[in-house]
């Protein structure tokens, strides 16, 4: 995220946003796909984890794979906060 400007580089620029916005699977895997040889994958994603962003593919990750990021977040914190309250 270091560069503000990250997304003009993004091989998705000028794509049909529907294929990153959709539950269809081949236009999921074709996302994905495009993710994977894209520059800025990394900043994407990170862009993506920042915002908390719950739906689409972003960074080469999908929707689900997030969540389950997230979660995994969610109870990492928690089990601290009950250690720390031990």
């Amino acid at each position: 995220m270091h560069d503000p400007q990250w997304h003009e580089r993004a091989a998705c620029r000028g794509h049909s946003v529907e294929v990153f916005f959709s539950e269809d699977p081949e236009d999921v895997r074709a996302a994905l796909e495009l993710c994977q040889q894209c520059p800025v994958q990394q900043p994407c994603y990170e862009q993506a984890m920042a915002d908390r962003e719950h739906f689409g593919v972003w960074g080469g990750s999908t929707e689900r794979e997030r969540r389950r990021v997230f979660r995994a977040e969610r109870r990492r914190r928690r089990e601290e906060r009950e250690r720390r309250a031990a």
